[in-house]
């Protein structure tokens, strides 16, 4: 026998026959116990007496971490202290009680699948909270974000790298083959003779280095597409024959479903799904059949692009739904029910949670049409086909909001505990904390990976594959950042007086993620077990919230504020607690919840959170406010009272009054673009046509040179009064080249060039200069005839960012007849969204124009008929509210205009047609905007 153990009397009896068994579990009998001379047989060291022979040498380390709660302190550090070199080979420490344990990697075939998960990837790419990810396969992911935009992320190279190890590794199989149990050591024979030879990790300083053949490049970005609002849920469809690169499917705030294949370029989507009439907030494929559920109550299924079943008899919002094939689907609603249907028909419906179900995944490895869910009540639930319960797990102590499964059968969920869990079943097998508020998705790759996003906006992917981890030095910057996230203390619950000191973190936890909190010198810390490596691991700080220092109680529990809202007229207010340490956005969306109030509110009670809050954060004094990107301009509108009449308490600023809304005071611009994708794209088709032999058409040295200069200055562009934003050589440059590929090129090629255009109109007057006329140029390329869409969009656009630099005005207002003239008849007719957008926000700003300008009543008047034929046409809620908003602020302009419309046009007819169809309670902004009109018409404003 290699290994003796000759000295056990500090194990105690019981303790050195469970671990002698570990170690031999061949019929042997344990040496006698000699107990030390001490009272209590404690203080006895372990003699180690024979040559520990390399083969086993880790993995006893192994066993004798992982049995730490048999062993005590001094056992620990009498093998340390005389052992470490033959033990690992390299320097290893183990502080006990406050220092992660080095567990060594056992080379054992069958143990690979439950290594643990560790930091591989870090994504940073969003400005806000990432809402969905899918991990398509090991060189894609798909996220969206409440940024509003839906991002690929591919690796930089699909070359396989390679990398330098400084260890050899060789592998023997125990015996037992495959089915050998993960705990076993590889098992002796009879005739077995000790080895000097390595079998299994050899680690040495001099070892000649051997080469790792991996995968593991890092994730690049691009932009698909951009959104108005936020981007709540994606999916994807798997390549065909008619979509060989697959499609991707996201939702959100807009109430459409975007369709487009990866890298597609343009402001339409190939496919636009029109069906809701709120929020859309998840999506699942199933084959060429898509399903989405929404605020609205219902969820659709769509098939060939065509609305094919309306699945109604939902009370809340659907947050989860499910194809199990072309006719039956499962959905999870706000009411904790799952529902079952087949074809349009509900024929099944269970109480699965308490609280609103959140997530459905299908068990591909259980009986066909098994699945699990999960919901705000912290629980996952596996489900038969016909609704029977297979099992039940605990999971979280907080909203789960996401849950996947890997290709191996395992779970994987994670949620507002700002944790990330993966389940064998019921055991939780690790515990992942992130540094930030909350982990809102995360998604399984084929390979084994996972990716999370967070309310931090960053995307994080994790393995099991040594090869495609980390390095030590990142692992270690991710502890230290988790560990020293801030947490605030009114989530915790906790009485700092109560708290144990640091001796706490000696004693083993009861499961995988147990928390705890210690009290260190005063210093607050949170602790949470990892089983795996079994210790404690900190993973934050607990910190007060910056607010006014007076704490109110509410429901039992103790916040910053509490608003009364007095939300209808007649009927009690409503509390809304708040604490400073919370997202504004999660707190409205909590309160709109348990209230059971329209989500259409949502946006309306986190300004208002933030407004009155004053922007206090953890630590922090100064006001903060939530920044984002503004791709279509609306964020800086104003938003009328949505009906709150908020009661503030005292020393908070009540919300203002309903003031007059119009007339609109500013001007509008679309700029915000994916300039690399942009600029790959002329690259792309460049080569393309170089390939055609078209040599007279394509780009040279110089035009590709003025390309890169252009897009660096327009990813930081100068203000439009600059002189470089005039005349600088990337902007000449770069403005000779976009007219050269518009006109030169033909069809969709032009398309990239027109994008660069549009947001180059925004930054620099030299688009307006003498040296182009720019109307004249998109005319030429065929921007205004009639069912030219895409290039209509960019072309209108172009012209409507011009109205933020004097000589852009300038241009646009001197030649505004003959521009309202050919936007309106390209416009005329079209159902697409983005061209109707792109026009009224163009006829806004001519509107915002005739306010501001003597003479503008004339111009006006002018423009009326225009107008309301936009207002009597819209379908579209958000190309209404520009429309009404457009007519109103042009009735601004004097007495006349008014009396033209109200005598000629019979607008007060239009404007109350238009706005019978609008859901009063959805689109209130529009509702309010066409009372102003009203009362302008009828001369009582």
């Amino acid at each position: 026998m290699p290994l003796l153990i000759r000295d056990v009397g500090l194990l105690g009896t019981e303790a050195s026959s469970a671990l002698w068994r570990r170690l031999f579990p061949a019929n042997a009998t344990p040496p006698p116990s000699r107990r030390a001379s001490s009272s209590n047989g404690e203080e006895a060291g372990v003699k180690l007496t024979n040559t520990l022979l390399q083969p086993h040498t880790n993995y006893i380390l192994f066993l004798l971490l992982s049995h730490r709660d048999l062993l005590s302190p001094s056992f620990f550090e009498f093998i340390f202290s005389i052992a470490p070199p033959l033990l690992l080979g390299r320097s290893t420490a183990y502080r006990l009680h406050h220092t992660k344990v080095a567990t060594p990697r056992v080379s054992h075939p069958t143990m690979a699948k439950d290594n643990p998960f560790k930091l591989s990837q870090t994504l940073v790419g969003h400005n806000e909270d990432v809402k969905d990810v899918v991990f398509v396969d090991p060189t894609t992911i798909i996220s969206c974000s409440r940024d509003a935009t839906v991002r690929i992320w591919r690796t930089s190279t699909d070359e396989t790298a390679t990398a330098t190890t400084d260890t050899t590794t060789t592998t023997t199989e125990p015996a037992g083959g495959e089915d050998a149990m993960d705990t076993d050591p590889p098992q002796p024979t009879a005739d077995a003779t000790p080895s000097t030879e390595p079998t299994t990790m050899t680690t040495t300083e001099d070892a000649t280095p051997s080469v790792a053949t991996i995968k593991n490049s890092a994730f690049v970005d691009t932009i698909n597409s951009n959104a108005q609002g936020f981007v709540n849920c994606l999916a994807y469809m798997k390549p065909d024959t008619e979509h060989p690169q697959g499609l991707i499917i996201s939702a959100g705030q807009e109430s459409l479903i975007d369709v487009r294949p990866p890298g597609y370029l343009g402001p339409d989507a190939a496919y636009l799904l029109i069906g809701h009439s709120a929020n859309v907030c998840s999506l699942d494929v199933n084959g060429g059949t898509i399903i989405s559920g929404s605020w609205d109550k219902t969820a659709i299924v769509w098939k060939n692009w065509e609305k094919k079943y309306v699945l109604e008899g939902h009370p809340a919002a659907v947050w989860a739904v499910l194809a199990m094939g072309d006719t039956e689907f499962v959905t999870g609603c706000a009411d904790g029910k799952v529902r079952w249907f087949k074809e349009g028909k509900m024929i099944r419906s269970l109480q699965a949670h308490n609280q609103p179900v959140r997530g459905l995944v299908r068990l591909e490895s259980e009986e066909d049409g098994a699945f699990i869910s999960c919901g705000n009540d912290g629980i996952i639930k596996s489900w038969s086909k016909d609704g029977n319960l297979i099992d039940t797990v605990y999971a979280h102590d907080a909203y789960i909001y996401s849950v996947t499964v890997l290709p191996n059968g395992q779970w994987a969920s994670c949620g507002e505990d700002r944790t990330l869990r993966v389940w064998r079943k019921s055991q939780c097998l690790q515990t992942i904390s992130h540094p930030c508020l909350s982990v809102w998705c995360v998604s399984a790759c084929s390979n084994g990976d996972l990716v999370t996003g967070a309310s931090d906006g960053v995307l994080r992917v994790w393995s099991r594959d040594p090869e495609r981890q980390a390095d030590e030095e990142t692992l270690n910057a991710y502890s230290e950042a988790v560990a020293n996230t801030t947490i605030a203390e009114e989530t915790t619950s906790i009485n700092k007086e109560s708290l144990p000191g640091m001796s706490a973190l000696g004693r083993p936890g009861k499961h995988d993620g147990e928390k705890i909190h210690i009290n260190n010198d005063g210093n607050i810390e949170a602790y949470q077990w990892s089983a795996r490596e079994t210790t404690w691991e900190q993973v934050g700080v607990v910190a007060a919230a910056a607010s006014s220092g007076r704490k109110i109680e509410y429901e039992g529990k103790q916040y910053d504020y509490v608003f009364d809202v007095d939300f209808e007229e007649g009927k009690p207010t409503l509390k809304l607690p708040f604490n400073a340490s919370q997202n504004p956005w999660d707190a409205a969306r909590i309160f709109l919840e348990r209230n059971e109030l329209p989500m259409t509110y949502l946006e309306t009670t986190a300004n208002f959170i933030v407004q009155n809050t004053k922007g206090t954060r953890i630590g922090a004094s100064q006001p903060q406010a939530p920044t984002g990107p503004d791709p279509y301009g609306i964020e800086n509108r104003y938003r009328p009272d949505d009906g709150f009449g908020f009661q503030a308490q005292e020393d908070v600023v009540p919300p203002p009054k309903i003031p007059k809304i119009l007339p609109w005071k500013a001007y509008l611009d679309i700029a915000t673009a994916n300039l690399d994708a942009a600029s790959k794209k002329i690259i792309e088709t460049n080569t393309k046509i170089l390939e055609a032999g078209e040599k007279e058409k394509s780009l040279n040295d110089e035009d590709l040179s003025n390309l890169k200069s252009l897009v660096g200055f327009l990813a930081k562009p100068s203000a439009p009064t600059s002189a470089s934003a005039k005349n600088s050589a990337a902007v000449k440059g770069g403005l000779e080249l976009l007219v050269k590929v518009i006109t030169t090129w033909e069809g969709a090629q032009i398309l990239a060039a027109l994008d660069l255009l549009r947001v180059l109109a925004r930054y620099s007057p030299a688009v307006a200069s003498d040296t182009v006329d720019i109307l004249q140029v998109l005319e030429q390329v065929g921007c205004f005839e009639k069912g030219s869409v895409s290039p209509a969009v960019f072309g209108t656009r172009v012209l409507l960012n011009l109205f933020n630099h004097a000589e852009g005005l300038k241009y646009v207002t001197e030649r505004s007849e003959e521009i309202i003239n050919l936007v309106s008849k390209v416009a005329e007719g079209s159902s697409n969204r983005l061209l109707n957008i792109s026009v009224d926000t163009l006829f806004l700003n001519y509107a915002v124009f005739f306010t501001k300008t003597s003479g503008g009543e004339e111009s006006a008047i002018k423009m009326l008929p225009v107008a309301l034929t936009r207002v009597g046409t819209a379908s579209d809620p958000e190309v209404l509210y520009r429309a009404l908003m457009t007519l109103g602020s042009l009735l601004t302009t004097g007495k006349k205009v008014v009396k033209e419309a109200k005598e000629t046009y019979d607008a007060k007819k239009v404007v109350a047609e238009a706005v019978k169809g609008v859901d009063a309670e959805k689109e209130k902004r529009s509702v309010d905007v066409g009372v102003e009109i009203e009362l302008m018409l009828a001369g009582g404003r």
